[in-house]
């Protein structure tokens, strides 16, 4: 994982280096082991590489520095590298083919490049360098476009091909890996970061996006259609892309969700549960693949237990886990945690994280600027710290449980009813009143009522939402009403594991990650385990009132008991109202002079004990926006000393 920028201003040369310098510096943070810089010309083909301030020690006596390029250019390109496979100078980027035809500069991993590559050099063609970025290269060169379908990680490219005189970019199936764009006064730019465009043109560029506003301030969505910033998009997932003449993007894609699901009678029990320990198992052999030291998360829930279990039962290779140990009972997972690293005493080296009590404030300047638009809570920044404290034990990677509820169905709250109504569907009424009986959330009663009078009380949230922040949040734009989430079983999966949801989650969390920096790798989102899943019948992802059934079936006799059946699922926990609470003075003091004409502050702080009392996640919505709006929109930093603790 690095950080990638550049700009085309096709057929428009320009000497001038500092916007693409101003570009790389403002995505630092996710590349602080090299740095570098390609310039293109490509009216009269001429190109070259350049060191930059930040480059490592050999690439700057090797290449002429950027400050000094005075080449006339119509490409740019930016990159920062976080160095995870060829440690060496030899992956350095932007990387050329050997031929120097082709030109990269990577965002990713990718994690069979062992495979690709012994492929390609069967085919002749020839390699200098052992990185993941030189695969890429040789494959477009022996497969064009047709290569990102073989690409099994997580990739963020642009690539200038010298042979077409044409600009290409391409992003991983789910959109694990960043990718922005916008044209501006007649110029593309990209970047890994909103902040990298921002720094090119100025926040007076992009006006804020008042749709984008009143959906996240309203109904807590993020990420549906773009960014908060008018003309800065999102690259979309799964496509390529080449820059056209007028610099417009005409995407394809070349991979999608599976559209349609098996039935029970086409996959029994057994093999959907061989075949998912499988996959999941390959998963987490090609995500240890690294040249750094490689650690696991293991909160003691199902997902990452599953992930360290498996790793630890089918692979070689003696694994380091870190669990967070709350002292509060109620929060604390540990002791499903320990229970792991108990059955596999010469397989785990288990580490324990107490977390401290640095609060979200001594950091909330650089947090905000890093996570650049607003975010759902504040837990974001709790678990970057926690990140943060497995990267000083000199872990550069971490392999986490991620993703395992979006891909198996593990949201209650978001499936279950769904799955209940394509039981309904089918006439398979015995089945129905089973779950029923089995449901350990809802009493069978209240379940018959959500059942068959309606479980989405979407539009009933929004209202109240609405009447809560009245006074307090205003918006006089013309905001489309958006067509709500599918409510059947298959459409609300696909729904959740696109726009929905599955995109808010990676953006916010990649920002967060590379803050660091550290890279997070999800078995959970290896292209075959979510092909495989969203084949399997739903009847394999919810059985017997279980979520993630199947999960459970391929690990139980790998996994302790205590969490394969475990029922009380704990999540990340925050305390809310109490955080809030103590938060209210430093919220005022930041807020009080704000711009923002979405917030009235004083109608804010005379409501601010009722709101948190109804609803606190709603609360926090208004605030974040202010503190956006005073760090990325105002470009003013925000007062960072933490509140004066208030009487428990």
């Amino acid at each position: 994982m690095c950080g990638i920028a550049g700009y085309f201003r096709r057929a428009r040369p320009d000497n001038e280096t500092e916007v693409i310098k101003r570009m790389a510096r403002s995505i630092r943070h996710r590349g602080p082991d090299d740095e570098g810089f390609a310039l293109i010309n490509t009216t009269n083909g001429r190109h070259g590489d350049f060191a930059g301030a930040e480059s490592d020690l050999i690439i700057k006596e090797s290449l002429p520095s950027i400050d000094a390029a005075g080449f006339p250019h119509d490409i740019a390109f930016a990159h920062t590298r976080y160095s995870i496979v060829e440690l060496s100078p030899a992956g350095h980027q932007p990387m050329w083919s050997m031929d120097g035809s082709v030109c990269v500069s990577f965002n990713g991993e990718i994690y069979n490049y062992v495979e690709l590559r012994d492929e390609l050099e069967k085919y002749g063609s020839p390699f200098k360098t052992f990185s993941d970025t030189e695969v890429i290269i040789n494959g477009y060169l022996a497969w064009g476009t047709g290569v990102f379908a073989r690409l099994n990680g997580p990739m963020a490219l642009a690539l200038y091909d010298s042979r077409k005189s044409a600009l290409l970019f391409a992003r991983d199936r789910v959109g694990k890996s960043p990718l922005y764009y916008a044209v501006k006064d007649g110029v593309l730019y990209w970047a890994s970061e909103i902040k990298s465009i921002l720094g090119a043109c100025g926040n007076a560029g992009f006006p804020v996006r008042p749709q984008a506003v009143d959906d996240y301030v309203v109904n807590g969505w993020r990420d549906l259609d773009g960014t908060f910033w008018q003309g800065i998009e999102d690259f979309p997932p799964a496509s390529f892309a080449w820059a056209g003449k007028e610099l417009s993007l005409k995407v394809e894609r070349y991979w999608s969700l599976p559209a349609h699901r098996l039935g029970i009678k086409d996959i029994s029990p057994g093999e959907a549960t061989d075949r998912c320990r499988e996959l999941i198992t390959d998963a987490v052999r090609l995500r240890l693949r690294a040249d750094v030291p490689v650690g696991f998360e293991l909160s003691g829930g199902m997902d990452s237990s599953a992930v360290v279990a498996l790793a630890a039962k089918e692979l070689p290779e003696r694994i380091k886990t870190f669990t967070i140990k709350f002292k509060e009972e109620h929060s604390d997972e540990e002791p499903y945690a320990r229970s792991l690293a108990e059955l596999y005493p010469a397989k785990i080296d288990y580490n324990v994280i107490y977390p401290g009590n640095d609060d979200f404030w001594v950091e909330a300047d650089e947090f905000m600027r890093v996570e650049e638009e607003p975010f759902h809570s504040p837990n974001l920044h709790t678990n970057q710290a926690l990140r943060r404290t497995i990267r000083s034990k000199g872990i550069k990677v971490v392999i986490t449980g991620s993703a395992g509820d979006e891909v198996l169905a593990g949201y209650h709250a978001e499936y279950y009813m769904p799955f209940l109504r394509h039981l309904l569907r089918r006439g398979r009424g015995l089945d129905l009143l089973r779950e029923i009986r089995s449901n350990t959330e809802n009493s069978s009663l209240k379940t018959l009522v959500k059942l068959f009078i309606g479980a989405d009380n979407a539009n009933t949230l929004r209202s109240r939402t609405k009447r809560l922040l009245k006074g307090v949040y205003a918006n006089n734009e013309d905001i489309k009403e958006r067509e709500k989430k599918r409510g059947d079983f298959e459409g609300r999966m696909l729904d959740n594991m696109t726009g929905w949801l599955m995109n808010y989650w990676l953006r916010s969390g990649n920002k967060s990650t590379f803050g660091i920096p550290i890279e997070a790798r999800a078995p959970f989102l290896d292209y075959r385990v979510v092909d495989f899943a969203f084949t399997l019948p739903p009847e394999y992802l919810i059985r017997d009132g279980w979520h993630k059934w199947i999960l459970r079936q391929a690990t139980r006799d790998i996994l302790p008991e205590k969490i394969v059946w475990r029922k009380n699922k704990m999540g990340f926990p925050f305390p809310w109202r109490e955080w809030l609470a103590n938060s209210k003075h430093v919220i005022e003091r930041n807020l009080k002079d704000t711009s923002c004409p979405y917030i009235d502050v004083k109608g804010l702080m005379h409501a601010y004990d009722d709101i948190n009392r109804v609803d606190p996640q709603a609360l926090w919505r208004v605030i974040c926006l202010g503190l956006w709006w005073r760090r990325m929109v105002e470009g003013r930093h925000l007062e960072c000393q933490p509140p004066e603790r208030v009487a428990r």
